[in-house]
């Protein structure tokens, strides 16, 4: 298992998640692809980059994908899992002029998405086709990303 630490804005810990780096059928063994401690509230990663951030936040779909936003060189958050937007959540990124919503290509990113776009009208969703933002980067670089923003802007 992969140990997913998440930092208050000071870097101490208030929470830890976990990935099974196995590809196998998780159920099966006992437990899920990501697993919480038991009674752990679901929190937004990476509320550091909130106040790093000017005008701009990016907002992935899964604390991996948040990792490679921060890569590539953008200020970005990342909820852990497509139904876990919460009101708390709009208020923490309210004072944004532009959030970039980067929902995994499928059903559940698409309500991620249209979650979080409804939530904010300052929200855009961005077109990821093939895979989510980790197999984007995989498949052509940071350069990938930052040209799907370009495209954004214009």
């Amino acid at each position: 298992m992969l140990a997913i630490p998440y930092l208050d804005r000071t870097g101490a810990p208030l929470a830890i998640r976990f990935r099974c780096l196995e590809e196998h059928d998780h159920r099966a063994f006992g437990h899920g692809k990501y697993n919480t401690v038991k009674d752990e509230p679901p929190r937004m990663y990476g509320v550091d980059s909130i106040h790093r951030a000017v005008d701009t936040i990016e907002v992935a779909e899964g604390e991996l994908d948040r990792i490679i936003l921060e890569k590539a060189g953008l200020h970005a958050v990342a909820i852990p899992g497509a139904s876990i937007w919460q009101g708390r959540h709009r208020r923490m990124l309210a004072g944004f002029n532009r959030v970039r919503v980067w929902g995994d290509p499928d059903d559940a990113g698409a309500e991620f998405t249209t979650r979080i776009c409804r939530a904010l009208r300052q929200a855009k969703g961005m077109r990821l086709r093939n895979g989510d933002v980790t197999d984007t980067y995989k498949q052509g670089g940071l350069a990938t990303l930052h040209d799907m923003i370009k495209e954004d802007e214009q």
